[in-house]
C-alpha cells in the first residue's frame, strides 16, 4: 500500500491490476472504516481509500471548507493517480460527495454505489443541529457529542464494533469534525441531477438506520423508474437489521452486494 498526499489529503493506494475502486467514508469517520472492504476487493480492483479533508491524516490550513471543495478533492485524487474512470462507493457523507461529483462530471465514473445517504440538501432543522454541534464541540463538549452520536451508527449492541468506531473517530481532530459539519451544511440538492445520469448506480440502505432512513434513497430509485430510461442500470439493495455503518456491521453481506453490482456491470459491458 502506498500512502500519498494530494493537496493535503491523505490517500491510500492499495495497487492491483483491476479497475479503480474508490471508497469515500462517512462523517465523522475516516478511511479506516473501509478496512473490511479493502481486504476483500484488493485482489480484483485497484482499491483507493482516503481521509476526507480535515479528517484522519488529512490536513487543512484552517479547517473551513465547503462540500464543493470536498468534491474537487475527489477529482484531484483521480487526476493525481491518473485513474481515468473509476468505480466509486460512498457512505452517508461519502455518498453526498459522490452524487455531487457524478452530477458535476459523470464521464469520470464507471459506476456509482451510494449507501445510507440522501440527495436532498439539509432542511432548517438539520442545519441548526449542525450549527449547535459545532458550538458544542468548540466549547469542549466533543465527548458528549460523540457519545450521543455513536449509538446511531450501528444497530447492534456490539461492544467491539462500538470500540472500533470510537477509535476511528478519536483519530479526527475537533477542528476537522467541525469543518466537516460546516461542509455538510453547504450541500446542494442532487436529486434531479441523479435522474439524468447514464452511469450504473447501486443504492444501498439499512432497515435500522436511524441517521438516514431508507426513504431517502427510495426517492432516487423512484425517480429512475419515473424517467423510464431503459439504458439506465439502477439497482436497490436493503440490509436487514443493520444500522448506518452497514459495511462494518455486516461486511460479508455488504461486500457480496457490491461485488454482485460490479459483476453485473462487467457482464453488461461484455454483452455490449
Amino acid at each position: 500500500m502506498k500512502e500519498i498526499k494530494v493537496l493535503g489529503v491523505s490517500v491510500n493506494d492499495y495497487g492491483g491490476r483491476g479497475e479503480p475502486l474508490v471508497f469515500v467514508h462517512s462523517f465523522p469517520m475516516n478511511s479506516g472504516m473501509w478496512d473490511r472492504q479493502v481486504g476483500y476487493f484488493r485482489d480484483k480492483f485497484r482499491v483507493i481509500t482516503y481521509d476526507l479533508r480535515g479528517m484522519g491524516k488529512s490536513s487543512d490550513k484552517d479547517n473551513v471548507f465547503t462540500m464543493e471543495k470536498l468534491v474537487n478533492d475527489f477529482f484531484h485524487i483521480i487526476n493525481n493517480l491518473k485513474l481515468g474512470k473509476v468505480h466509486a462507493c460512498g457512505l452517508s457523507m461519502g455518498g453526498y460527495i459522490l452524487m455531487r461529483s457524478a452530477v458535476k462530471d459523470p464521464e469520470r465514473f464507471l459506476s456509482l454505489a451510494v449507501v445510507n445517504t440522501k440527495s436532498e440538501k439539509d432542511d432548517d432543522e438539520t442545519l441548526l443541529k449542525r450549527s449547535n454541534a459545532v458550538i458544542k464541540i468548540k466549547s469542549g463538549g466533543r465527548d458528549t457529542y460523540i457519545d450521543k452520536l455513536i449509538p446511531g451508527l450501528s444497530s447492534s449492541e456490539n461492544e467491539e464494533l462500538e470500540k472500533e468506531i470510537r477509535n476511528i473517530i478519536n483519530h479526527n481532530s475537533d477542528e476537522g469534525i467541525c469543518g466537516s459539519l460546516l461542509a455538510l451544511s453547504t450541500r446542494t440538492n442532487t436529486l434531479e441531477g441523479m435522474t439524468g445520469l447514464k452511469v450504473p448506480v447501486l443504492l444501498m440502505s439499512s432497515t435500522d438506520d436511524k441517521i438516514t432512513p431508507a426513504r431517502n434513497l427510495n426517492l432516487i430509485f423512484d425517480k429512475f423508474a419515473e424517467s423510464g430510461k431503459t439504458e439506465q442500470f439502477a439497482a436497490m439493495y436493503r440490509f436487514s437489521g443493520c444500522g448506518h455503518l452497514c459495511n462494518m456491521e455486516n461486511p460479508a453481506e455488504f461486500n457480496a452486494a457490491l461485488e454482485w453490482f460490479l459483476n453485473c456491470i462487467e457482464i453488461e459491458r461484455t454483452k455490449g
